[in-house]
C-alpha cells in the first residue's frame, strides 16, 4: 500500500508545534505496519529554510520525504515545485492525506487532486475552527471557495470538539470522522517521582505548549494574579523561548507581580519532559482553541491531573473520565477552578493512580492506527488495507 501525506512543514521543523509531531508519528507507524509512506512538504522552518536537499527523497525515520523549496517565507508556503509533483504523481498513491489549511500547499494540493480525480482525506489540525476563521475575508473564502475545494474530500477530525466545529462550518460535506492523533506514552512505571502528600512545598503548576497567543498564557497569568493569597505555588513554562510574544508575556507577568514565581524552562523533550510532567502537580492549558492537545494525554500518562479550557479538543475526554477540571477561558473562571484543584488533594491522588493505565489503553498506537486504516476505507480508494494490521 502506498500512502502520500502532503503537509506544508515536516520534521525537523519542530517550531511549528503539534502538527509536526502528529503527522510524523502517523507516517512512521504506517511504515511499521508495512505501508510505503511518502511525505511531500516544503523546506519551511519558520523564517528560514531547512538545510536539506530539495526534491530528492530523504529517509526520515523510515519515511520517504521530499522537501520542496518555497517561494515565500511566510505561512503561505507557496511552492510551485511541490504542487507540480503532486499533479504529476498523485495518481500513483492509493491514499492521499492532506494536512493543515490556510496555505498554498494545501489549497493547491486539494485542487490538483480534485482535477486529477483523486479523493483525499483532509486533516485541518484545528485550522478550520471559529478561532482561526476570523475576519470577513476568511469567512467569505471558506463559504464559497473552501466549501467547493473540500466537497470531494473526507474531513478528518482528531477530537469530538473539532468534529463539531467542522460539521457546524460545513454541514453539507462528508461527516468529519474522529480519529485521534497517535501519541507515544511512557511505559509503566512513569518517570520521575510522585507527589509528596502532606510534605510542605510550593504547589507545582505546569504550562507545556507553544508560547503563542492561541494557548491562553495571558489568561493563565491573569488568573494566577488572583491566587497570590492561595497556598504557595510555582509555575513552570515549557515551550520554546525567544519570541516577541514570550517577551510580551514576561512583561505581563512582571506587571502582575508574578515574575518571581515563574520559571521559563524553554523547549523540553525526552526523559526530561516526562520527569517534568511526573513531578508537577497540575498541567494547565487554557487555550482559546486546541483541536487535540497532545500535552494533555502526556500529562495524564505521567499521572498528572489537568485543567483544560472548554475549547481544548480533549476536554470531553477529561470530563468523561474525571481526570481533571474543565474551565471557561476567562481569568476569573480559571482562578476559581485552580483554587478547587489545588484544594482537592484526594481527587489529584486518584488521578495519579488511575489515569496512566487508562490513557495508554485508550490511545495505544496500534489501536489508533487501525482507525486510520478504517478511515481510508471510507474514501473507497483501496482494498488492500485489510491486510495491514
Amino acid at each position: 500500500m502506498r500512502i502520500l501525506h502532503i503537509t506544508p512543514s515536516y520534521k525537523p521543523a519542530d517550531g511549528y508545534g503539534g502538527p509536526i509531531i502528529s503527522v510524523g508519528r502517523l507516517a512512521e507507524e504506517q511504515v511499521k505496519a508495512g505501508a510505503e509512506v511518502w511525505v511531500f512538504t516544503t523546506t519551511a522552518n519558520g523564517s528560514v529554510e531547512l538545510p536539506v536537499p530539495a526534491g530528492t527523497p530523504q529517509d526520515v525515520d523510515g519515511v520517504l520525504v521530499r522537501y520542496f523549496k518555497r517561494w515565500t517565507g511566510d505561512h503561505g508556503h507557496f511552492s510551485p515545485a511541490l504542487l507540480w509533483a503532486v499533479w504529476r504523481e498523485v495518481r500513483q498513491f492509493q491514499v492521499v492525506q492532506i494536512h493543515s489549511w490556510w496555505n498554498w500547499v494545501v489549497f493547491g494540493a486539494v485542487l490538483a487532486c480534485r482535477w486529477r480525480g483523486v479523493r483525499t482525506v483532509v486533516s485541518p489540525h484545528g485550522m478550520l475552527s471559529p478561532y482561526t476563521i476570523q475576519g470577513r475575508m476568511r469567512h467569505v473564502f471558506q463559504r464559497y471557495i473552501g466549501q467547493w475545494l473540500l466537497s470531494k474530500s473526507l474531513l478528518h477530525a482528531t477530537s469530538n470538539q473539532e468534529s463539531w466545529e467542522l460539521q457546524a462550518l460545513h454541514p453539507g460535506l462528508p461527516v468529519a470522522v474522529v480519529v485521534p492523533n497517535i501519541v507515544y506514552l511512557p511505559i509503566l512505571p512513569t518517570f520521575g517521582g510522585s507527589e509528596s502528600w502532606g510534605t510542605p512545598r510550593p504547589f507545582r503548576l505546569l504550562f507545556l505548549s507553544r508560547i503563542d497567543p492561541k494557548k491562553g498564557l495571558d489568561i493563565l497569568f491573569q488568573a494566577l494574579a488572583n491566587l497570590k493569597t492561595a497556598p504557595d505555588w510555582r509555575l513552570t513554562i515549557g515551550g520554546a523561548t525567544g519570541s516577541n510574544y514570550q517577551r510580551k508575556m514576561q512583561t505581563l507577568a512582571t506587571g502582575l507581580g508574578l515574575a518571581e514565581r515563574i520559571t521559563w524552562l524553554g523547549w523540553t523533550q525526552g526523559e526530561a519532559k516526562w520527569d517534568l510532567l511526573a513531578q508537577s502537580d497540575l498541567l494547565v492549558l487554557p487555550s482559546h482553541n486546541e483541536n487535540f492537545a497532545i500535552a494533555v494525554l502526556e500529562a495524564l500518562a505521567a499521572g498528572t491531573p489537568v485543567v483544560v479550557g472548554n475549547q481544548v479538543g480533549l476536554h470531553s475526554y477529561v470530563a468523561e473520565n474525571d481526570f481533571g477540571w474543565r474551565t471557561d477561558t476567562e481569568p476569573e473562571a480559571l482562578a476559581r477552578v485552580l483554587i478547587n484543584a489545588i484544594a482537592d488533594e484526594e481527587k489529584r491522588r486518584r488521578i495519579r493512580q488511575t489515569a496512566p493505565a487508562k490513557v495508554r489503553a485508550d490511545f495505544e498506537p496500534g489501536k489508533v492506527l487501525q482507525k486510520y486504516f478504517d478511515l481510508y476505507r471510507r474514501i473507497g480508494s483501496i482494498d488492500s488495507i485489510g491486510s495491514i494490521s
